[in-house]
C-alpha cells in the first residue's frame, strides 16, 4: 500500500461538516460551527446535513452526494463527520474511491463512521482519522480539552505515544494502525475490508454485552486474512459493558488465541475523553502504540 496522507489543517482553512450516518441536531451542529470559527477556521455544511430520512440524516443518495462533494470541493480542507448512529454501511458499496484517492483530505469520525474510514483506506490508500465529531464532541460550550488537543495535534502530524493501562500479553510488533468501532467493523463482513499487510488492531465499543463482543471477535478470527495479518491488539474502552471481569478474560483469550501482544485501556472511546488516531499509518507496538 502506498499510503496517501492528507495535508495538515491550518488556521483560515475550511472545515466541512457532513452527516453520512444518523440524523443530526441542528442547534448542536450550529454550536460546533461556532467552536471551529472561534479557533480561526471557516466552516461549511454538506447540502443535505439537516434533512431526515427515518433514523438517518438523509436518504442514501443524498448522504453519498455530500460525502463525494466534500472531497471534490477545492475549498474544503478537512471533513468532520457530525455523528455516528447508523447509515454508513448503506453507502459503503457505492463509494467512488477514485474521488478520495485524487482529492485527499482529512476525514475524521468514529463509531458508525468506521465503515467509511477503513473502506477508504482499503480501496483508496487514504489515511483517515478515528476521532471526535461535530455534534458528539464539539457542540458543548466547553469541549473536552483532552479530546480537542489530541484532535488538533494528530491532524497536524504531531503524534505522541498512545499509552495503555494494562499489558495483557507481552511482546512487540509493527504494522499499520487499523480498526475502530468493533460492531461497525463486523458489519462489513462479506466485503473486502481486511488490510493486505500486517496491522495493529485498535478497537472500542459501547453498550455491548460481553457475549456479543465475544461473538464479534470470533467472527473476525474466522476470517483467514484477519488471522494472517493481525500483529497486535490495542483494546480501547468498552463503555457500559455488563461484566468487567468477563471482558478482561475475553481480551486475554483473544490475544492468546492469536498469539499476539496485547494491551488494554487505550483512550479509543465513545466517552468524552478520546484520542484521535491516524488509520493506515505505520506504528510500533510494545504495550504502547508509537507512530513511526
Amino acid at each position: 500500500m502506498n499510503l496517501i496522507k492528507p495535508q495538515s489543517l491550518n488556521k483560515g482553512d475550511t472545515v466541512e461538516i457532513i452527516a453520512p450516518s444518523g440524523a443530526v441536531d441542528k442547534d448542536m451542529i450550529t454550536r460546533s460551527k461556532v467552536f471551529f470559527e472561534k479557533l480561526g477556521y471557516k466552516v461549511k455544511y454538506g447540502k443535505h446535513i439537516f434533512e431526515n430520512y427515518r433514523y438517518m440524516s438523509a436518504n442514501d443518495e443524498a448522504r453519498l452526494e455530500d460525502l463525494h462533494n466534500a472531497f471534490l470541493s477545492d475549498e474544503t480542507k478537512a471533513i468532520v463527520c457530525a455523528r455516528g448512529g447508523y447509515g454508513a454501511i448503506r453507502i459503503a458499496d457505492k463509494l467512488d474511491y477514485k474521488i478520495f484517492r485524487n482529492n485527499p483530505k482529512i476525514f475524521c469520525g468514529y463509531s458508525d463512521i468506521t465503515a467509511l474510514s477503513i473502506m477508504m483506506l482499503k480501496k483508496s490508500d487514504l489515511m483517515t482519522f478515528s476521532g471526535p465529531m461535530a455534534q458528539s464532541d464539539f457542540a458543548d460550550d466547553n469541549p473536552n480539552e483532552y479530546t480537542t488537543q489530541s484532535f488538533f495535534e494528530v491532524i497536524s502530524e504531531k503524534y505522541s505515544l498512545y499509552n495503555s493501562k494494562n499489558i495483557i500479553k507481552d511482546g512487540s510488533a509493527s504494522g499499520i494502525v487499523w480498526g475502530g468501532n468493533l460492531s461497525t467493523i463486523v458489519s462489513l463482513c462479506g466485503t473486502d475490508f481486511i488490510p493486505d499487510e500486517k496491522f495493529i488492531f485498535f478497537l472500542e465499543d459501547v453498550n455491548e454485552p460481553v457475549y456479543k463482543l465475544d461473538k464479534m471477535l470470533n467472527q473476525l478470527i474466522n476470517i483467514p486474512n484477519f488471522r494472517k495479518n493481525i500483529a497486535a491488539v490495542a483494546f480501547g474502552e468498552f463503555l457500559n459493558v455488563d461484566n468487567e471481569q468477563w471482558l478482561f478474560d475475553l481480551e486475554k483469550e483473544f490475544a492468546s488465541t492469536l498469539n499476539i501482544p496485547a494491551a488494554s485501556g487505550f483512550k479509543f472511546s465513545h466517552g468524552k475523553e478520546k484520542q484521535t488516531i491516524p488509520v493506515g499509518i505505520k506504528a510500533e507496538f510494545n504495550g504502547t502504540l508509537k507512530i513511526v
